[in-house]
């Protein structure tokens, strides 16, 4: 079996590493392209990849160049993620023998790009319910360079995101004035500067501390000093750093988010983009987590490795093209 991985980004963000730990899993099983464009094609660590320029969906000669590159390939499938992808896939298959998947990694108003392809992939039952098609639901996974096991000194409560309005981290923030825990959130985006502000507007300076670029091995130093981590989101495809923090281990509570409501119960999730509701389940249980989480850190470590998750998406592609 020979495979494409598509996508168009301007920045390597959640998604692409989806995709780089993806691919290079795959590349135990089958051949495998990656074309993805030059300015994060440095960030991928598979055998193969193609970089090109980007281009419109709409534009002629970018559509025709990624029509020879697809003949090219000679493969039997390609995968697509995100919108823009599957849109030129849609345009470009009627002109190519090869089979479609695309991936919604988010949430979707539009759901159009994802009505024509021939298998779909959503990244949580949120995800799913958003378009309108039949979909198949394949989780996240943590990510496979954490240890099995850590040794924890919880310190302080932790938050991890980029720092984008989206993350909710300004509700997070506002939820913390009568709580009496540190909190770091850790990350980098275009609200530090706001959300610093904000910090220092409700006098919390000396409870909360937001950490700048820290790269995925750094991150595992303040996962051994957590006590616990609170996912804020507005909205989520995932997210990813829950899983993280379940399999080594640390408490998650978490507004309702991606695949949070598959993972957690209600007791332990907020309503999104509701500071009251944060604030609530913050107060509630940040100094004190009546509620054990041994099951589901039991669950995380045997359904959502990246060897499980790969496997799922294998089997996809295999009964598609046997179909």
């Amino acid at each position: 079996m020979k495979i494409i991985h598509l996508i168009l980004s301007d920045v390597y963000a959640g998604m692409e590493q989806y995709v780089n730990e993806l691919i290079i899993e795959q590349e135990n099983e089958c051949d495998v392209v990656l074309i993805c464009t030059k300015n994060i094609s440095k960030k991928f660590k598979n055998k193969n990849t193609v970089s090109i320029k980007d281009f419109s969906r709409n534009s002629p000669i970018g559509l025709l160049s990624m029509y020879f590159l697809i003949k090219k390939q000679n493969a039997d499938l390609i995968h697509t993620h995100g919108s823009k992808t599957a849109s030129i896939v849609n345009i470009l298959k009627r002109f190519l023998n090869i089979k479609h998947v695309a991936s919604a990694h988010g949430i979707k108003k539009k759901d159009k790009p994802f009505l024509k392809a021939d298998k779909l992939i959503c990244a949580s039952v949120n995800v799913q319910k958003s378009i309108k098609r039949n979909s198949i639901v394949v989780n996240n996974w943590y990510s496979p360079i954490l240890p099995k096991k850590i040794d924890r000194t919880p310190e302080y409560v932790i938050a991890v995101g980029r720092l984008e309005k989206v993350k909710g981290f300004d509700l997070l923030i506002q939820s913390w004035v009568r709580v009496q825990a540190k909190l770091m959130i850790i990350g980098s985006g275009n609200e530090f500067k706001k959300l610093n502000d904000l910090i220092y507007n409700l006098k919390l300076e000396n409870k909360i501390k937001i950490i700048d670029a820290v790269t995925q091995e750094e991150l595992i130093k303040y996962y051994k000093k957590a006590s616990m981590m609170v996912i804020s989101s507005r909205n989520e495809g995932g997210p990813r750093v829950a899983l993280e923090a379940l399999k080594l281990e640390i408490p998650v509570i978490s507004t309702s988010v991606g695949h949070m409501p598959e993972i957690l119960p209600q007791e332990l999730l907020a309503i999104p983009d509701n500071l009251d509701s944060l604030r609530n389940l913050v107060e509630k249980y940040v100094n004190n987590l009546s509620y054990k989480q041994d099951s589901i850190f039991e669950y995380i470590q045997e359904e959502f490795s990246l060897e499980e998750k790969t496997q799922q998406i294998m089997d996809i592609y295999k009964e598609l093209l046997i179909s």
